[in-house]
């Protein structure tokens, strides 16, 4: 496209100074002419041309030239702006197209950026899942789908795709653009792969948490049947059932040996700490090393494309720059 444009201009301006030059010269060389022709006539007697033309036939040739020359010209001139006008209102469509997408994908970006909620998930799993487990595994259920969809928007209605197909016509190995994209498409994959991660690890974590809230639910089942089977135990004694208090003493000492085994299988604080220490690492490196790196890149990139609506819109084609 960039050859093609500065061959068409190449062209037109040659075919113009062309034009002036014969315009110019060819009365001179009519001048020439006849004063040849002329002269074969006083010699030879041979007439090629009307011969002794004076001074008012030539004034009067070169007044109907002047005239034809300069329409001429004031036609050409008019149709050379005409066609550049023509071209400039192409410029400016073309380049209003690819801004319209750009924006597009200014937009999608943002709402990738803005899927990346750490905040959220950790303050559902801090505050809301001790007290609510139902309500931090719906955050988290959320939160995949929204990741989900993000991913979704960013392969299909970005031009961040393995291909690059936007940089074919770039002459660079690599070029700017492509340098940014690869960079740009690699932070989002990773920030994904970190974001799930923590996704996966609180998930785990609510997991724990019911456990635990069976467990203790359990535990107080078992040490209220504990406390009700000791008092029937003591009623059966003080009325002679010797019978009915062995049996109820058998059943005291299971219901010991499950509260026994609920109490052992308690899940201790420091394990609980564990997947908080790993959902809060993942969350830091998210948001104090990744997503403002990827908000970084993202500004480049759309700063670069509208760039190239401004090269769209003055010359016609994208101009690419190569790497330092």
């Amino acid at each position: 496209m960039k050859k093609f444009k500065e061959s068409k201009s190449t062209s037109n301006r040659k075919i113009l100074k062309w034009i002036i030059i014969v315009f110019t010269f060819a009365p001179l060389l009519i001048n020439v002419g006849l004063v040849i022709t002329d002269t074969i006539y006083e010699h030879t007697g041979f007439t090629l041309t009307a011969y002794g033309l004076n001074n008012v036939y030539w004034l009067d040739f070169w007044k109907q030239y002047l005239a034809v020359s300069i329409s001429f010209l004031g036609i050409y001139l008019v149709y050379l702006s005409s066609s550049e006008d023509r071209e400039k209102q192409l410029y400016e469509k073309n380049a209003e197209q690819y801004l319209e997408e750009v924006r597009r994908e200014e937009i999608i970006l943002v709402e990738v950026a803005q899927s990346f909620n750490t905040g959220i998930v950790y303050d559902a799993l801090l505050q809301q899942a001790k007290s609510n487990i139902y309500d931090g595994r719906k955050v988290l259920s959320d939160s995949r789908a929204q990741m989900s969809q993000s991913h979704i928007k960013f392969e299909i209605l970005t031009n961040l795709c393995d291909d690059f197909k936007k940089c074919e016509t770039c002459s660079f190995s690599p070029c700017v653009d492509k340098s940014i994209m690869v960079q740009l498409r690699d932070l989002f994959y990773d920030i994904e792969k970190h974001y799930f991660d923590m996704l996966e690890s609180s998930e785990i974590f609510l997991e724990r948490l019911a456990q635990e809230q069976r467990r203790m639910n359990s535990l107080n089942i078992e040490n209220s049947l504990y406390s009700n089977t000791n008092s029937l135990t003591n009623l059966y004694r003080d009325r002679g059932l010797y019978k009915q208090e062995h049996e109820s003493k058998r059943e005291l000492e299971h219901i010991r040996e499950r509260i026994q085994r609920l109490e052992k299988s308690k899940l201790e604080a420091e394990e609980l700490n564990k997947f908080v220490e790993m959902i809060q690492k993942e969350k830091n490196y998210i948001d104090k090393e990744m997503r403002p790196k990827f908000i970084r890149y993202c500004k480049a990139y759309i700063d670069i494309k509208k760039a190239h609506a401004m090269d769209l819109r003055t010359v016609g084609y994208i101009i690419y720059k190569k790497t330092s």
